[in-house]
């Protein structure tokens, strides 16, 4: 379960931290998933940040829970 965990929580981390980067720098459309869909349209960057905190206490998250068990 760990592993999952720490595995949304890095895909999670990779969205935000390439998508603040792609949107920052007026990059085109790429893979990141806040470019395809309708409803994000306009809130990218703050999308994106909310993609980093939430990555970043998930992975929190999975690192205590190891640390527990």
């Amino acid at each position: 379960m760990k592993e999952i965990i720490s595995g949304i929580s890095l895909l999670l981390l990779i969205q935000g931290v390439g998508g603040l980067i792609n949107h920052l720098t007026n990059g085109g459309k790429s893979w990141f998933l806040v470019n395809y869909i309708e409803a994000f349209q306009g809130w990218e960057i703050v999308i994106d940040i909310l993609l980093i905190v939430i990555g970043g206490i998930i992975g929190l998250f999975s690192i205590k829970k190891s640390s527990l068990s």
